[in-house]
């Protein structure tokens, strides 16, 4: 028996693509494609099953979110603003909008940030998307991270065992929005976020992403990546 069914018929180019293995390199002659990769226009929301004009899918909805970050169609700045204006209150939108306008976003606050967190992600990786966004709030800071670096496991958090005495004043809102995100409770309010005087700059736009990364997951991280950005 012939390897090849459609040998000398029409069909004997198609059945011997089928038949290559995914990333095969011909010997000798032929062009090499490496694995595909998706184009901004492949992604558009036109081509989604879903997709309804009079009522167009939400952002947490969307199913093609990591190929719409790898195509390079979304902006973290305006990822933002869709995922949250909407349900904010006029106080917090207004904040937003204005942090957004003239400041850019990134997730990490620099290399050390960024090493603790993929280190311990890495460690634990069965950890809930919830608690993966409250370890990326408490590994921002060493003088948070060295309370809390022995007080979880891939199950969460023992915040009850956590002392908060001598802890900076600016660093206590970022404490208990990793609290707040990973038990589900609410040690810090929308108001809180609002006020400057309570949540600094700095702790706003940490919060604002550790929200998205409870919603999304850590797939958003490669939003960040797009654009170069992730350390600083």
């Amino acid at each position: 028996m012939t390897r090849y069914f459609m040998r000398d018929t029409p069909l004997r180019q198609m059945e011997q693509q089928m038949m290559t293995p995914p990333n095969f390199k011909p010997r000798g002659h032929g062009l090499y494609h490496p694995g595909f990769r998706y184009m901004p226009k492949d992604v558009d929301c036109r081509y989604c099953m879903n997709f309804n004009r009079k009522h167009p899918c939400p952002l947490n909805q969307c199913i093609c979110l990591e190929e719409r970050i790898e195509a390079g169609a979304l902006d973290l700045t305006e990822f933002l603003r869709d995922c949250f204006c909407s349900e904010m209150g006029p106080q917090l939108q207004k904040r937003l909008q204005d942090y957004l306008d003239h400041r850019s976003i990134n997730f990490f606050l620099g290399d050390a940030h960024w090493k603790r967190w993929k280190h311990w992600r890495d460690r634990y990786y069965r950890m809930s998307d919830r608690n993966k966004a409250a370890l990326f709030l408490l590994t921002a800071y060493e003088d948070i991270w060295r309370r809390v670096i022995w007080k979880f496991d891939s199950d969460g958090f023992d915040f009850q065992s956590v002392r908060l005495s001598g802890i900076q004043p600016e660093l206590y809102s970022v404490y208990q929005a990793a609290k707040a995100i990973a038990t589900g409770s609410r040690n810090i309010t929308t108001a809180d976020l609002a006020s400057p005087e309570l949540v600094t700059d700095e702790a706003f736009q940490l919060i604002i992403c550790a929200l998205i990364l409870s919603k999304y997951g850590d797939v958003i991280l490669n939003l960040e990546r797009k654009t170069g950005d992730i350390k600083q």
